[in-house]
């Protein structure tokens, strides 16, 4: 990874769950932001935008920073409140069939 490349986990080394002390570490600030912000009170579909755009590295695109961030379970949609929050901790494996 470049220096100049935000430190998003796409490091395989990086990979696991976002933990406070992993967020307050991420480059840029942009994306420490981008992701404070999801904790707080979640981000709008065009504050999501705007903030990946801000966050990305030269080169890459911000679908991609994106994706990456949705792939690592770091940002996902809330259907309760109709915004995108940041992810603490590791995911939860979907409940098994209750039979």
């Amino acid at each position: 990874m470049r220096s100049s490349e935000p430190d998003t986990g796409a490091d395989p080394a990086a990979a696991g769950p976002l933990t406070m002390a992993r967020l307050l570490a991420l480059e840029p600030a942009a994306l420490r932001q981008l992701l404070t912000t999801g904790l707080r009170a979640g981000l709008a579909e065009a504050e999501l935008d705007a903030g990946c755009a801000a966050a990305v590295a030269p080169g890459q695109a911000p679908a991609e920073l994106r994706a990456l961030l949705q792939e690592r379970g770091w940002l996902a949609w809330d259907p309760d409140r109709q915004r995108w929050r940041t992810r603490l901790g590791a995911t939860r494996p979907a409940a098994p069939p209750q039979g």
